[in-house]
């Protein structure tokens, strides 16, 4: 039967969704970032990954933490920033949510259980070694999350940057 909703749910399936992906800012009890090393791109990395089908984004970002480094009860915490990438840097858009996420107990880097086929290393570094061995514009991202963390605010960002620095000029 045709009803309003089977046509919008008809619309919505046709638009274009980006790609969802979720990343933490894991701190240990030295205020040092957990950062990890791919073993799929180059540069280090945070924690995090995509969002699966009917996934919410704490339970993804929850998932993605185990899977990768073995860290149970990892809670998400407050949203620090939110980044669109745009479809030129992997051919689909993408929309990257940063949160600060506290795992349940104090937790070392020769503790976490590393999935091989993922993640080459993992380690706790200060701020700015954890910035230099970023790619950018995880760099960038990693860089107004951490400021949004020291402020009381989230960092809206495109590409990286805030929107008003990324807009082409006569936007």
């Amino acid at each position: 039967m045709d009803t309003p909703a089977t046509r919008l749910a008809r619309f919505l399936r046709g638009l274009p969704a980006p790609l969802v992906a979720v990343d933490a800012l894991i701190r240990d009890d030295r205020r040092r970032l957990l950062i990890v090393d791919p073993v799929y791109k180059p540069g280090w990395d945070i924690v995090g990954g995509f969002v699966e089908a009917e996934e919410d984004l704490p339970a993804a970002l929850a998932r993605e933490a185990e899977e990768e480094l073995g860290l149970r009860g990892l809670r998400t915490g407050r949203l620090l920033a939110v980044d669109n990438l745009s479809a030129a840097a992997y051919g689909r858009s993408l929309l990257v949510f940063i949160f600060a996420a506290h795992p349940d107990r104090p937790v070392r880097a020769e503790d976490l259980v590393l999935q091989g086929s993922e993640i080459a290393a993992a380690e706790f570094a200060d701020e700015e070694t954890a910035l230099a061995r970023f790619p950018e514009p995880l760099r960038r991202r990693v860089a107004a999350s951490l400021e949004a963390e020291r402020g009381a605010h989230t960092a809206f960002l495109r590409d990286g940057l805030p929107p008003a620095a990324s807009a082409p000029p006569g936007a």
